[in-house]
């Protein structure tokens, strides 16, 4: 059972891992902005209205059967935009190779291998790695050089301490484990025809 079905058939699709923020304006209009920590991943995802009940009857059902409880694996992999979405930017000659370490709360991974390139970058701003098979995903937050062993995150690292080289999954190959908080209710209409009241919700399961 998996909600893969809502990612590969969105409408539409957000993803957001900005930091928890607390903001406060004085009197004067000074404007102070406290980090909460946090950074987990965020996906709002519609899904279209129109499609046959009769064809979307059991993906519904073993959607409904997770709910809001119980945890899935969803990539953003589908032939619809994995060209462009979550593709990887980099120069390397694939996208398959990379091996790396890490130290749990660091916000920098140390590459060990990488497939070959002799020129432009390693990788680019936005690009995503995964920390292992089942490690947690994380954004590229700024360009790796060619000659570059360093790869800065967009948050400090959850993961454990790796001290051995671990394969990283990189672009449309990386896996968030979610947890699904807004269910929306799905309508019949036009005799055989499906709609939603709003979009799905997805938070990255830390757990």
């Amino acid at each position: 059972m998996s909600f893969q079905w809502i990612f590969d058939n969105a409408e539409t699709l957000s993803l957001d891992n900005l930091k928890v923020v607390g903001t406060t304006i004085t009197r004067d209009g000074t404007v102070r902005s406290t980090s909460r920590g946090g950074q987990v991943w965020r996906f709002t995802v519609k899904a279209p209205d129109g499609p046959r009940w009769s064809e979307y009857r059991q993906n519904i059902a073993l959607a409904q059967a997770l709910d809001r409880t119980t945890t899935s694996t969803v990539q953003i992999n589908d032939s619809g935009y994995n060209s462009w979405l979550t593709v990887y930017q980099g120069n390397s000659v694939n996208s398959t190779g990379f091996q790396g370490t890490w130290v749990q709360g660091a916000t920098t991974l140390t590459l060990t291998t990488s497939p070959t390139t002799s020129s432009g970058y390693k990788f680019k701003a936005g690009d995503l790695i995964q920390l292992g098979s089942s490690g947690k995903v994380y954004q590229v937050a700024a360009n790796v050089a060619y000659n570059s062993n360093t790869v800065t995150l967009h948050r400090p690292i959850i993961d454990t301490t790796q001290a051995s080289a671990t394969a990283l999954p990189v672009g449309i190959n990386v896996t968030w484990t979610v947890i699904c908080t807004e269910f929306p209710q799905w309508t019949i209409f036009a005799r055989d025809q499906v709609s939603w009241s709003g979009p799905f919700v997805f938070y990255e399961s830390l757990v």
